[in-house]
């Protein structure tokens, strides 16, 4: 499987747990398409992160993030949902959204425009056995940090390293 991006192609890495279960070359050509397209670089291993979404009726929020490495392989990806607190991007508004992970559930919120979003995430692990599941209900496992993505630094978290 190839994940290519104008300029650049490289080899995907296959993973089992990985969702969606379509191949992530149709994914990101998804998300490649929509008319929201957030990017940054992160702190964790020189990896990028990549948002596409679009709104919907009543201030809905749809789309697509995916998590790439530093050779552009798919670590992980995910759908997007949520809404926004206007009607439009073009002024700073709140929007609030929850990506579906096989092991986890990503929820962002803060400030976005149609030129960034930043604010807290947090991570909500699922776990998969009975005696975790347990264990999350009574002392829930969530991790905090904070998010900054633009709609320029879309084009440095498509590009290779390599071609930089």
């Amino acid at each position: 499987m190839l994940l290519s991006v104008p300029g650049v192609t490289t080899p995907a890495r296959a993973a089992s747990s990985a969702a969606p279960q379509e191949n992530y070359q149709a994914f990101f050509n998804q998300m490649a398409a929509e008319p929201l397209r957030y990017g940054g670089l992160s702190s964790h291993g020189d990896t990028r992160i990549l948002l596409g979404m679009h709104q919907t009726q009543g201030g809905g929020l749809e789309g697509e993030m995916m998590r790439l490495d530093s050779s552009m392989r798919p670590l992980v990806a995910g759908r997007l949902k949520g809404h926004i607190s206007a009607t439009a991007l073009s002024q700073t508004s709140r929007c609030t959204f929850s990506i579906a992970l096989p092991h986890r559930t990503l929820t962002l919120d803060g400030p976005c425009s149609e030129a960034q979003m930043s604010g807290a995430l947090t991570n909500h692990p699922r776990p998969t056995q009975l005696w975790s599941q347990v264990t999350q209900f009574i002392s829930p496992d969530t991790s905090i940090s904070e998010y900054w993505l633009t709609r320029s630094a879309w084009q440095a978290a498509t590009t290779s390293a390599t071609a930089r």
